[in-house]
């Protein structure tokens, strides 16, 4: 049994653009540090400074008033440093992480086109109460968070397509390839081959991509770490973008932990998927083929199936599917972005992890019946 596990683990391992992948998407993340850090500036007291430095100095700047958001204290930014705004003449914004801030969210910044700072002002009105007004109620805790938005987009991106993606080309082969070789009838008639070996052929597959996803998530942590630092990490996690209304995430530690469970309960939904899809195919490209088209389908749906069946479909079903498709592989590492309740959330987690069940227990069932 232990030998069937080793060249389980040794075949999937041994697929070298899996690899080359991963490498390629840390020198991609390590290139975008290098650049962002590169270009990085901050204006405090008429001073400009660039670099490591910079950053250095914004978070310095920003730990004198982290806290609980205020009115008070938004104003207070504002009398020291005003709006963040873009000088033509250095050809560069100007201010600071928490000007940036509150310029960002709380005037009509995004609005203007140039962003210069005659045309930057405080919102007003219902703009007011439906942006601003929610983060001074008392919850969001503020601090330097500038590294950990950055990271968030990175994460979520490179977790939701790349390396999933990766991940779909390193595991198909694990039964189409038998199949090809003419091994598949040689193995099934062996007393293990047909039982537990095609389990543990199953369990290396998803134990190895749980471990690879591991790594690659704490280097990619790390690699932040070193030029962020830990600063921000107990600020709330809507200052990085994550929704205010919905699952409430108490702080960016709290949402990275969470998006990491939700992206491995993802990649083992994918890899069973694969892997089904694996047993059933007799090609390990046609295997690739169809695990992306599977992969990408819940993305189809949420952007022209779903309206195209409207009306033909009852809104409760039309619902249920789009709760369906959020539990899948493509959407469910960044099901934090709908605005879910904790319940709903759980419910996708539930839909996830049976549909792993089920596309195991395919796998298996049509891998040992396959007659050449």
């Amino acid at each position: 049994m232990w030998n069937i596990w080793k060249q389980e683990i040794y075949k999937t391992a041994s697929r070298k653009i899996l690899w080359l992948g991963l490498l390629l998407l840390l020198l991609i993340v390590h290139l975008r540090l290098y650049e962002e850090r590169s270009r990085y500036s901050v204006t405090i007291d008429g001073q400009s400074y660039s670099g490591q430095e910079a950053i250095e100095k914004d978070q310095a700047l920003t730990a004198a008033y982290a806290g609980i958001l205020t009115e008070e204290k938004v104003h207070q930014i504002y009398q020291e440093f005003g709006f963040y705004y873009y000088d033509p003449q250095q050809d560069q914004m100007v201010g600071n992480y928490c000007s940036q801030y509150i310029t960002r969210e709380m005037t009509n910044f995004n609005q203007t086109d140039s962003g210069q700072l005659e045309s930057i002002q405080f919102l007003e009105g219902d703009a007011w109460e439906q942006k601003a007004a929610p983060l001074l109620q008392g919850s969001v805790r503020f601090d330097y968070a500038y590294g950990w938005s950055d990271l968030r987009e990175t994460f979520s991106f490179l977790m939701s397509i790349v390396l999933f993606v990766l991940f779909i080309i390193g595991i198909s082969p694990v039964f189409s390839d038998e199949y090809m070789l003419k091994t598949a009838d040689i193995l099934l008639t062996t007393k293990r081959g047909a039982k537990s070996g095609i389990w543990l052929k199953m369990a290396a597959a998803l134990v190895l991509s749980a471990v690879i996803y591991t790594v690659f998530s704490a280097l990619l942590w790390l690699m932040y770490q070193s030029v962020f630092g830990t600063q921000g990490l107990d600020a709330s996690a809507v200052l990085i973008g994550v929704p205010l209304q919905g699952y409430g995430l108490d702080s960016i530690l709290h949402f990275f932990l969470f998006a990491f469970f939700l992206g491995l309960a993802g990649l083992l939904l994918l890899t069973s998927m694969t892997l089904a899809v694996s047993a059933i195919c007799r090609n390990a490209f046609l295997t690739v083929i169809i695990s992306i088209v599977l992969f990408l389908l819940p993305y189809a749906w949420m952007q022209a199936l779903s309206v195209l069946l409207t009306p033909f479909l009852s809104t409760r079903l039309l619902k249920a599917l789009s709760h369906f498709m959020v539990s899948m592989p493509f959407f469910l590492p960044i099901n934090w972005g709908f605005s879910f309740t904790a319940g709903q959330v759980q419910m996708h987690l539930g839909i996830a992890a049976v549909m792993t069940v089920c596309c195991a227990a395919l796998g298996y069932w049509k891998y040992r019946n396959y007659q050449g």
